[in-house]
């Protein structure tokens, strides 16, 4: 049970809709049958239960209840198959990285970005990474601000990772890198940030101090790291409770 807790969210939400399914087929296997609507109350009521039970927060649950009645209403729309296809490259092109790592799309206000510039030393040869950069904003601010320095940007999905890129593209001192966070060196950084989710951050929080050398800073966006008190924590403005937690390593 604890290993599909484990699972990325949109998993563990196809799981319960796949075993919903197949709990609804075995049953006509057995001679049971059901019209056409009782059928997709059951699919949603079922995989409502079995998302609680792989412990999805109240957001997926309501999508879980709604999707087999969408399905249901589009199921005989003269729709090209092709614009499925199209929609689903679309979401793995934006979303695909987070899909893995159970992380969502966040943008820093530029608020965020300024309270940034006092937290990142302005000397020659500094090195930042924001891991997970998103659309690249934290870190062509900071190159622009801090020419001396070297600012690198992490992201896993394709086409965030391209606008990042490109957005970057006339800062010399700014690099943005396609892949997953966890394969990133920490030990040439004197500053990383993340503006992630709650549930990687005990797990990145310790491969700071596993690899950031002594004097390093970690920077959390937002999201606390379980029983670590921070050195300091700056509100910013965006979304409610928006405010960087300053760890030093």
């Amino acid at each position: 049970m604890s290993l599909l807790r484990r699972l990325p969210p949109v998993l563990r939400a196809l799981l319960a809709q796949a075993l919903a399914f197949a709990g609804l087929v075995a049953l006509v296997r057995l001679g049971l049958r059901f019209p056409p609507l009782l059928w997709v109350l059951l699919q949603a009521v079922l995989a409502v239960f079995l998302s609680r039970w792989l412990g999805l927060g109240p957001r997926w649950v309501f999508m879980q209840a709604t999707l087999p009645f969408l399905v249901r209403v589009l199921w005989g729309a003269p729709i090209p198959a092709w614009v499925y296809l199209l929609l689903f490259l679309g979401l793995a092109l934006f979303f695909g990285g987070g899909l893995l790592t159970r992380v969502p799309l966040y943008h820093a206000s530029e608020d965020a970005w300024e309270k940034l510039e006092d937290l990142v030393p302005d000397r020659p040869g500094l090195r930042f990474v924001d891991l997970g950069c998103g659309f690249g904003g934290p870190v062509a601010h900071l190159a622009r601000r801090r020419p001396e320095g070297v600012f690198v940007g992490v992201e896993a999905s394709p086409f965030t990772w391209l606008v990042a890129w490109l957005r970057c593209l006339s800062l010399g001192n700014a690099r943005i890198r396609l892949g997953s966070l966890w394969r990133v060196d920490l030990a040439g950084f004197d500053v990383a940030y993340a503006f992630l989710s709650p549930v990687p951050m005990p797990q990145l929080w310790a491969k700071a101090r596993r690899e950031m050398k002594s004097g390093s800073r970690f920077i959390s966006h937002s999201f606390e790291i379980p029983n670590e008190t921070p050195h300091r924590v700056i509100p910013v403005k965006g979304r409610d409770g928006a405010r960087l937690l300053i760890f030093e390593v």
